[in-house]
């Protein structure tokens, strides 16, 4: 029953999850004024977009690149998930308390849109189909973010790795990729140490599950590799 409901969730989030199929929704006057409001911003890897704590005053759409949502609770920061090309980034922090409750940090380079935030409410305000669809997307998103934190809490070092390269390679729509991020940020980025991810991925490599070279990685054996997910 379960796997039914993961690949229904799936179809959805396909469906409606990008930031575009949000905008289709706006009429054509709508459309030519957002169009007009945009403006583009662009960050090299390591870049922060947006800052915990800092109050939104436009609505962001990470239109190229890849950038890792962090937050620090604590003085310790945690990747929570990715922000992949066409979606928002932080959108329900915008709509709800307009204070960023978390950190954007791009990991290639990114292309930003932005628009100003007034404009975004009155579109809400004046077009029933457009709020629906956000509403659908930040549920979809919220629940996707709740998701992705409760599946790495769980995971050993083995699982955790594993979600992370299929996610590359959903991500760059391949099997073969090149690792964005260096192996100590991945360490931070899944909660274990950087020796442990070098170590991880020199085992998968032995195992013929992967070919690593350097920065390129090529999955080898996709079905163990999502074994690894189920039991690791």
């Amino acid at each position: 029953m379960k796997e039914g409901i993961d690949e229904n969730m799936n179809e959805i989030e396909n469906k409606i999850l990008k930031a575009n199929l949000c905008f289709e929704a706006l009429t054509t006057s709508e459309k030519d004024e957002w169009q007009n409001a945009k403006n583009e911003i662009y960050f090299e890897a390591g870049e922060t977009i947006v800052k915990q704590g800092f109050v939104a005053s436009s609505i962001m759409i990470l239109e190229e690149g890849l950038a890792k949502l962090d937050i620090t609770i604590d003085g310790t920061t945690t990747t929570i998930g990715l922000i992949t090309p066409n979606s928002f980034i932080g959108i329900g922090c915008t709509s709800a308390s307009q204070n960023f409750n978390f950190s954007a940090i791009a990991i290639e380079k990114t292309k930003i849109s932005t628009f100003d935030i007034r404009l975004f409410e009155k579109f809400i305000r004046q077009n029933g189909e457009f709020a629906y669809r956000m509403i659908k997307h930040m549920s979809i998103k919220t629940n996707g973010l709740v998701r992705n934190i409760s599946r790495f809490s769980h995971k050993n070092i083995e699982g955790s790795l594993s979600i992370l390269l299929l996610e590359f390679s959903d991500i760059y729509n391949s099997d073969t990729f090149l690792l964005p991020v260096k192996r100590n940020e991945i360490g931070k980025m899944l909660g274990y140490s950087k020796e442990s991810v070098i170590n991880t991925l020199s085992r998968f490599n032995k195992e013929e599950i992967l070919l690593v070279q350097d920065k390129k990685i090529t999955i080898t054996d996709k079905d163990k590799l999502i074994n690894i997910v189920k039991n690791g």
